[in-house]
């Protein structure tokens, strides 16, 4: 009778490309992280380039072209980094899938998808998290103390990119703010910076509170955008901005619920290509005892002697990068 250690679905290509059929659940920061790049090195690197603006010269026919210089840019160097969980299908379990005399082949399929998923949603919950923290803060800082891992990543947006509302002009205030004209203003902001079209915005639903409550907004909704707040329960398009709402949080190691667009944020940005996510190299134990390497998100699985144990990994190495920075706005509002 074969064991469960034999079972097919737990050979590695097989759980890799498993894990990788795995649709990504209410990840919108990977809509904005859509290229992806493999890396053969764990070290990576990206240059910020900020687009020419100047006028080209006239010259004669003939005569010598004018040299330009090179554009101005700036080199960030890090490192991608490893996210790797596991967990053991004990003895308690191999005998749910193991029958009396026989081999539950179906539900051993079915068991092991559901605990694969379960891990494989660690795994993007943190390549998430990583995103929003280099959108909203613009910087990724690890200080993690078990298992030390230190890392930090510094984006350069620029002060003007960072806009901080103070007094009567935080959208708290919902009787004195602007919201309809702060986007505007930001997105003439990031037209001029990066000669990219602002128009996509992001925030929770406690700032779209804040946007629907607004005494200028609401004459809006008498008029014009009430349909979409009937029909979807919020603002979905002002000032040219198509806006998500996105509430999807996770848990922190102290165990509370954190958004990962925190309630004082609005993120103004665009939907042309700004940005990518570099996938590095992990190791991959082959069944016969060596080793290869892939690059991205990949799942194993192994058994131990004492105790008599399977167990199944899912891993992936990343970094997100952003190659234009000016194509975004991340405004402190509340």
């Amino acid at each position: 009778m074969p064991s469960v250690g034999e079972f097919a679905g737990l050979e590695s290509r097989t759980m890799t490309e498993t894990v990788r059929l795995f649709p990504a659940k209410q990840q919108v920061g990977k809509e904005l992280f859509r290229r992806t790049v493999p890396s053969t090195s764990k070290s990576v690197y990206w240059d910020v380039v900020e687009g020419s603006r100047k006028l080209a010269k006239f010259s004669s026919p003939g005569a010598e072209a004018h040299i330009q210089p090179l554009e101005p840019r700036k080199r960030v160097n890090t490192e991608v980094l490893y996210i790797r969980e596991k967990k053991t299908l004990d003895e308690q379990t191999k005998n749910f899938i193991d029958k009396v005399g026989a081999f539950d082949e179906p539900y051993g399929q079915t068991l092991l998808t559901e605990e694969l998923d379960s891990l494989n949603r660690t795994v993007e919950n943190t390549m998430e998290w990583l995103r929003w923290e280099a959108i909203v803060n613009g910087q990724i800082d690890i200080q993690q103390t078990e298992p030390a891992i230190k890392l930090k990543v510094d984006y350069s947006f620029s002060s003007t990119h960072k806009v901080a509302k103070t007094g009567t002009g935080k959208w708290s205030d919902t009787t004195n703010s602007k919201p309809l004209s702060d986007l505007l203003t930001w997105r003439r902001l990031v037209s001029r910076d990066s000669w990219l079209t602002a128009n996509r915005g992001f925030c929770n639903s406690q700032v779209m509170q804040y946007m629907v409550e607004n005494s200028t907004i609401q004459t809006l909704i008498q008029y014009t955008v009430g349909d979409q707040l009937a029909r979807n329960g919020y603002i979905t398009t002002l000032a040219g901005v198509d806006i998500t709402v996105y509430d999807v949080n996770y848990k922190n190691s102290a165990g509370t619920v954190v958004q990962y667009i925190p309630d004082t944020k609005f993120i103004l940005t665009t939907t042309d290509e700004f940005s990518k996510e570099f996938q590095g190299p992990i190791d991959v134990p082959a069944s016969d005892d060596s080793v290869r390497t892939e690059m991205g998100k990949v799942s194993y699985s192994w058994v131990t002697k004492d105790p008599v144990d399977t167990w199944i990994l899912v891993g992936a190495s990343t970094m997100p990068a952003i190659q234009i920075v000016d194509a975004i706005v991340a405004a402190s509002i509340a």
